[in-house]
């Protein structure tokens, strides 16, 4: 046998590896902790899409009413669960033993307590990087503590990294939902492994109403669809692979800190490539990117493959992360960061018979700055509307055009302005150590003490190659604008604005909590410390970051 055949005979042996386990597993009743494999299971790269229905999360019931106040329980659960027909059911982690967790529904000025408990096994689902900031012996492997992100809560209510709970332990907290009616999420935050933790499947929706939403006669019930996209890696097996890697694509040892992870397979609403059925007629999508790094770039498409050219459906963005926006806001796609809401309305009327998918362009990493040499896939396609539904009854008359009074924040009202530098640390073979802001871990002192009631503005200065979700814990916040910088003079010690300011895009001009700072730019946003008084966080949104003290702590005094 010369070279050649004996490398495509190797290289066919080497194929036909994975077939083999599957095929030997089924023979023996599956391995220790295993199901049987059915023949009818496939490798993750072989996948049918498609075929499976999207799951639309429970809804959470309470257990108990005290006074005016709601009372749940949620437990975290080790459990398993399929991700497509053609997978054995996956190792996860979730909130009541699902993956994403059940929605949690609030009213505006209802406030609702939950009793979080820890029921997680003592060993964690991954290796853990014992090197980072929060993960160091003797802290126990698997602990964690729940934020609702985006909400106005007390600090010992609020999920703060360092307050993690171990397994066994509970922790009590209130949330008042006084603020606008708006797409909030909870997910986990302990201090170290925050990305593992919730790529083990610790995330769920928490969705707070209010009488002008309802006013709005907004299309609801089963016209009402939370989307949850993130990203998976599977292996062979069907089970959870985590493999961050550095900037340049290069795969890090196991149990090793990576600055980015991006899986290689869409998952949403824990499905990979599902579909949903549909009626011709409007839709309201509440969509979350719940990715550890992912940017996603989404637009719906009728054309039949992701290289096709596309033939958009238009669709208007009413909402984002913190409520409804000043108006409706007509678009062909929407960008979304890790952690960012997007609350669409999408027309499928004449439609009907014909097939929407669910599409995304976003480079990864975001912006995409190594165009020529991507060492991770877009994933072009995350699930599929088919328009097969008959018409049930008459479609709702909505008014987009005339939404409720919105609050804009002045900048003359503002008594600070508070500067805040990104900047990478790299090896001697560029790459990454972590990001800090303004050059300190995450645990050393507080620097900024701001007065509660009082307006500031907050600048990022993005000096990195990649774009970063900045997130602040307690308050919505307004984007004022956007602009570019000299990183020649900044490194001398000046910042130099370049360029115009650009104002927030119409779909970002209303309340957010995450905004997107670009490369080489500036992003300034203004924040009224409503609330409480007490200690809170801000970070950037991409997990690998913030597990890696991309995150500092701030002060809210009374």
């Amino acid at each position: 046998m010369d070279s050649t055949s004996r490398r495509k005979f190797i290289k066919l042996c080497m194929t036909s590896v994975p077939a083999l386990i599957l095929a030997e597993q089924a023979k023996a009743g599956g391995t220790e902790g295993n199901p049987p494999v059915s023949s009818a299971y496939r490798t993750p790269n072989s996948l049918q899409r498609y075929i499976d229905p999207l799951p639309i999360p429970k809804r959470l019931a309470p257990y108990a009413q005290h006074k005016d106040e709601t009372l749940f329980h949620v437990r975290m659960l080790e459990f398993k669960q399929q991700l497509h027909s053609q997978l054995p059911p996956t190792r996860l982690w979730g909130y009541e033993g699902h993956y994403p967790g059940p929605t949690i529904e609030a009213f505006r000025g209802r406030a609702i307590e939950v009793q979080w408990e820890n029921h997680l096994p003592s060993q964690h689902i991954f290796s853990i990087d014992p090197h980072i900031h929060g993960a160091m012996p003797p802290t126990p492997a698997v602990r964690v503590v729940p934020h609702l992100h985006g909400s106005r809560t007390a600090s010992e209510s609020d999920g703060l990294p360092e307050k993690w709970f171990a397994t066994g332990q509970m922790a009590h907290y209130r949330y008042p939902n006084d603020q606008v009616a708006a797409t909030l999420w909870y997910h986990d935050h302990a201090l170290g492994i925050t990305r593992l933790n919730v790529y083990a499947g610790l995330s769920g929706f928490f969705l707070l109403r209010d009488n002008t939403e309802a006013a709005l006669n907004l299309p609801s019930g089963d016209y009402e669809i939370p989307l949850l996209l993130q990203d998976r890696t599977l292996d062979d097996l069907g089970q959870l692979v985590y493999s961050p890697t550095h900037e340049d694509g290069l795969k890090l040892p196991q149990g090793t800190w990576g600055p980015e992870f991006f899986g290689d397979l869409p998952v949403v609403n824990g499905a990979i490539y599902p579909y949903l059925e549909v009626e011709p007629r409007p839709y309201r999508l509440r969509i979350l990117n719940g990715a550890n790094s992912r940017f996603f770039n989404v637009f719906f498409n009728l054309a039949k493959g992701p290289t096709d050219i596309p033939s958009l459906v238009p669709f208007h963005q009413i909402g984002t992360d913190g409520g409804l926006l000043p108006r409706a806001v007509a678009l062909n796609g929407v960008l979304l960061g890790p952690a960012e809401r997007a609350d669409l309305i999408v027309d499928f009327s004449g439609l009907s018979g014909k097939s929407v998918t669910l599409s995304n362009n976003a480079a990864a990493p975001y912006p995409g700055w190594e165009m020529a040499n991507m060492h991770h896939e877009r994933l072009y396609e995350l699930m599929q509307f088919h328009v097969t539904r008959p018409l049930s009854g008459k479609t709702q008359v909505f008014d987009m055009a005339t939404q409720s009074f919105f609050e804009k924040l002045h900048e003359a009202d503002s008594v600070a302005t508070r500067d805040f530098v990104l900047a990478e640390q790299l090896d001697d073979q560029g790459h990454s150590l972590g990001v800090r802001i303004n050059g300190k871990d995450y645990d050393e002192a507080v620097t900024e003490l701001v007065k509660l009631g009082s307006v500031e503005k907050w600048r990022f200065i993005n000096t990195t190659d990649d774009a970063h979700p900045m997130h602040l814990h307690l308050v919505q916040f307004q984007i004022l604008q956007r602009q570019g910088f000299n990183p020649t003079t900044f490194r001398n010690g000046s910042l130099e604005l370049v360029g115009s300011p650009r104002p927030p895009a119409a779909n970002e001009a209303g309340w957010k909590d995450t905004a997107i700072v670009n490369p080489r730019d500036v992003l300034t946003i203004i924040v009224r410390f409503d609330g409480f008084a007490g200690r809170y966080v801000f970070h950037c949104h991409m997990l690998e970051h913030e597990d890696n003290d991309m995150m500092r702590p701030y002060e809210v005094i009374a």
